[in-house]
């Protein structure tokens, strides 16, 4: 069984090196915030090299002594919360905090380097010169501030995320929700990966020797992963593709919470209702709220404090409320039933079939294969 794992953690490793290749070189795949992933994907890969070699040394040089190869646990939190800051416009508030640990990170990835120097110029290692029980403390030191580390960063990636929500929960599109849903699903992936890492540092501060089961789970999580990351780039290609990293727009475009102090004129909100119903502007699967509003010539404020005053719904649960009910028309159209469930969303307006289920649910309380 341990050998199956083995093989399935290696298979995950070498996927994610080819996919983390593909994100940083791609021109398909061209955005910063892709190539971080990319990299936060080798450097997996680097990790399982430090913790899952089969051999014990290469061409005489040791691989299991203390900074024999290069130790990157440090650099997995920095990437991953570059990669969710990058996604959610945040990037810019943190950046002497991102700085600093990149600093970090690659000193701790060069004491490798100058450990294969020492040893090509004076045949001696760090071991050598630093004794065991010093290297020992360093070593274990910044494992460590690794895990507290990436504690940190899974808790910073979730406030970023859940802040950028509330943002701009009123003008979402369904591409932004697609986009927001993977990148939850992204952060809470790495949470068992955490939780097992945490145990085996555990076990070691309570006296716990040599690497455990829980390093092998541990990677075992990281293949998964690995996989999860590939199965979403290869079926969901608009999360990847440069197209998903337009949460700067829409953060930029997004209106500043107010109260309002006059109620809108009636006769404006009229007109806002009737420009949608008569041109059907929720078709476009890409509409937002300041796009709509560019189109009738009325501010997104405007819009948005008539919907929120007279149907107590914000923009995305109305523009939804329309493609549902054109959805309805198309089905009773449809009496041969010649269109797919995903075709009838596509041809209402929606952009995922994931909104489009819960756009039914929330205003029929079913789904739409029920009154198909």
């Amino acid at each position: 069984m341990e050998s199956f794992i083995t093989i399935v953690i290696w298979a995950a490793l070498i996927q994610g090196l080819l996919l983390g290749v593909i994100f940083i070189a791609s021109k398909k795949y061209d955005s910063f915030a892709n190539k971080l992933l990319g990299f936060f994907l080798l450097s997996f890969v680097f990790g399982a090299l430090t913790d899952l070699l089969p051999m014990s040394e290469l061409w005489g040089y040791s691989l299991e002594g203390f900074f024999t190869l290069p130790e990157v646990k440090l650099l997995f939190p920095v990437l991953f919360l570059h990669f969710v800051l990058e996604k959610v416009g945040k990037s810019s508030s943190y950046i002497l905090y991102l700085k600093i640990h990149y600093f970090l990170a690659f000193s701790i990835i060069g004491i490798t380097l100058i450990n294969i120097l020492l040893l090509l110029f004076s045949g001696n290692s760090l071991l050598d010169l630093l004794g065991w029980e010093f290297l020992d403390h360093f070593f274990m030191g910044q494992q460590y501030y690794a895990f507290i580390l990436t504690v940190t960063v899974f808790v910073i990636a979730i406030r970023e995320t859940l802040n950028y929500r509330n943002l701009i929960r009123n003008e979402y599109t369904d591409m932004a929700l697609l986009n927001i849903n993977w990148l939850w699903q992204c952060i809470f992936a790495i949470a068992p990966i955490i939780l097992f890492w945490g145990a085996e540092l555990l076990r070691i501060i309570l006296g716990g020797t040599g690497q455990s089961d829980l390093t092998i789970l541990a990677y075992l999580f990281i293949a998964i992963f690995n996989y999860f990351v590939s199965y979403k780039a290869f079926t969901q290609q608009t999360l990847f593709d440069g197209s998903g990293d337009t949460f700067n727009t829409l953060k930029d475009n997004a209106p500043t919470s107010h109260k309002v102090s006059t109620a809108i004129d009636p006769e404006i909100c009229g007109k806002i209702k009737s420009k949608m119903e008569t041109n059907e502007y929720y078709l476009d699967q890409d509409l937002t709220l300041h796009s709509f509003a560019k189109e009738i010539q009325i501010s997104a404020r405007t819009i948005s404090t008539c919907i929120n005053q007279n149907l107590g719904m914000n923009f995305n649960e109305w523009v939804n409320n329309h493609r549902v009910d054109k959805c309805l028309v198309i089905i009773e159209a449809d009496t041969k039933n010649q269109l797919s469930i995903e075709g009838l969303g596509f041809d209402a307006g929606f952009k995922s079939r994931s909104a489009m289920y819960e756009a039914f649910k929330k205003k029929l309380g079913h789904s739409p294969g029920h009154f198909r």
